[in-house]
């Protein structure tokens, strides 16, 4: 198969890709979204400079609070708010192994009673890569843990994989090793029957000393204890540096995304099997990219806000084709045979795509990726299936407004999260460099604004580690690394979410109804 070199994208064609009338954005888009369109249409704002803007949260002002378990100000939080934190790297787990570190994504994959109690069971990415020895692999400590991989790749072992968390009544119980064997478990995604969908972050081409390959997504059941996860990967959802999976709950379809920059889009998987269940993915399915309808290879990477698109799929015939360098309209880049299909065939492209959620007949994803020239700092995507229609909800040139948008949720009351990946330096509006940043969880609200919800405020010393009883916690400055693995519980009063590079899961509750969240 040829890939024909191509011309920048013109300053007529961009104009082509500019968004239809306020009219239409409404026609196409309920809740939240109407309300954002009826603001740009109210204020005629919706102009090719047009990005977002931060406004004071409706929760209040940040200030550090002390976390209910360890007494330390790990966070901050808006007034009212509270949290437990749980599953330290190092802490040993209900198995008897240690919490590995790097947590990453994260979801609520089965509510439960037992007797009076609610019981939630989470599982947790770990985006862990190699290591040159075998008992670092997830689970290496214990037989019942499923893994796909154990032999090695250029001498180094797979040790990314997942651990189960069970949460009840309000308190932390259980956590436990699920599988392993894998590589840098970005993201994921929550199924409608109580597993988790954990992706490998990596597009490569290289054979390990056991005959398999990387890149693929792997399903982890609620209770693996009682049903093992399946080691072998779900081919058919692509091989590729996969982030997130949704799955839409009217169709059984899921959308997946894509961290290989300026070489990805949007994807949708229509499984084979729609009735859904353990292993049901394994049978297989059509894999298709997204297509700014009557535009060959639309470039998405510099919208204005509010800027819609008609969208539709195009089809890719060998979801484990081999990657190789794609000289497209951003440059030569190395590209996932899933995307050098979907771009032969006029697939649109993304600079860096990331968090994926479905709510309300919408997929909800982010551009998480930075640029200085022109400033960039992330994007947010709004895709109404109904309509087919695509809109930015938010468009980033200032990292004060937010900064890299990366894993994201959708609360039941509708409000949607995010999670900022970013440098702690970088551009605000106005070009200047603005420095030490702290990582946030940022709320776009319906008007496309932005506010802060919470903030890292990791930052101890030896001392004040072990004196929490955290002993082997990492020290120091921790306040620029992200925050990821965000949902809510399935009442709303719970929001999960992690702090990767110490390592930790929090738990935070509070008044939520004083905000959009």
């Amino acid at each position: 198969m040829q890939f024909d070199d191509q011309d920048a994208v013109s300053g007529s064609r961009r104009n082509l890709l500019k968004g239809g009338t306020a009219a239409a954005i409404t026609a196409a888009f309920g809740g939240p979204i109407a309300a954002l369109a009826s603001r740009v249409a109210n204020a005629a704002e919706c102009l090719p400079a047009t990005a977002s803007l931060q406004m004071v949260s409706p929760y209040g002002a940040l200030a550090p609070v002390n976390d209910l378990t360890t007494g330390l100000p790990l966070i901050q939080l808006p007034p009212g708010f509270s949290y437990k934190s749980y599953g330290w790297v190092g802490d040993i787990m209900t198995d008897g192994l240690a919490t590995p570190g790097t947590h990453d994504g994260m979801g609520v994959v089965l509510s439960r009673k037992v007797g009076r109690s609610t019981e939630l069971v989470l599982v947790r990415n770990h985006e862990r890569s190699t290591s040159t020895n075998a008992a670092n692999i997830l689970g290496a400590g214990s037989a019942s843990v499923a893994k796909y991989d154990v032999g090695t790749t250029s001498g180094n072992y797979q040790i990314g994989g997942t651990t189960n968390l069970v949460w009840r009544d309000g308190n932390w119980t259980q956590s436990f090793a699920s599988f392993g064997g894998t590589y840098r478990n970005c993201a994921g995604g929550v199924s409608t029957w109580g597993s988790w969908l954990t992706n490998e972050e990596l597009r490569s081409n290289s054979v390990s000393s056991t005959g398999k390959m990387h890149g693929y997504i792997f399903e982890v059941p609620a209770d693996p204890t009682a049903t093992p996860a399946n080691p072998n990967p779900i081919v058919g959802m692509g091989r590729m540096a996969h982030e997130a999976s949704a799955i839409d709950p009217a169709t059984g379809y899921w959308y997946l995304t894509e961290d290989q920059g300026n070489a990805n889009t949007l994807y949708r998987f229509r499984p084979s099997n729609l009735s859904g269940g353990l292993n049901s993915l394994h049978a297989g399915g059509t894999l298709q990219g997204l297509k700014v309808k009557g535009v060959m290879n639309a470039d998405m990477r510099f919208p204005t806000l509010c800027q819609t698109f008609e969208i539709e799929w195009v089809d890719i015939a060998n979801p484990d084709l081999n990657g190789a360098t794609l000289a497209s309209v951003v440059g030569s880049v190395s590209a996932s045979g899933p995307y050098l299909q979907a771009y032969a065939n006029g697939a649109a492209i993304f600079g860096a795509n990331e968090g994926c959620w479905v709510a309300n007949g919408k997929v909800y994803f982010t551009d998480k990726q930075v640029n200085s020239s022109p400033n960039r700092s992330g994007r947010i995507w709004a895709l109404d299936l109904a309509s087919n229609t695509l809109m930015a909800i938010f468009v980033g040139n200032d990292i004060t407004v937010g900064n890299s948008p990366d894993n994201i949720c959708v609360s039941p009351r509708g409000g949607l999260l995010f999670c900022e990946d970013g440098s702690s330096s970088g551009l605000n509006a106005a070009g200047q460099t603005v420095t030490g940043r702290a990582m946030r969880l940022m709320a776009l609200h319906p008007n496309g604004s932005t506010y802060e919800f919470a903030a890292n405020n990791y930052n101890f010393t030896a001392t004040q580690l072990a004196a929490a009883g955290k002993s082997n916690a990492v020290t120091g400055d921790q306040r620029g690394t992200e925050w990821c693995g965000s949902c809510f519980s399935p009442d709303g009063r719970v929001l999960f979410v992690n702090l990767q590079a110490p390592g930790i899961t929090l738990a935070i509750t509070g008044p939520w109804a004083n905000g959009t969240l």
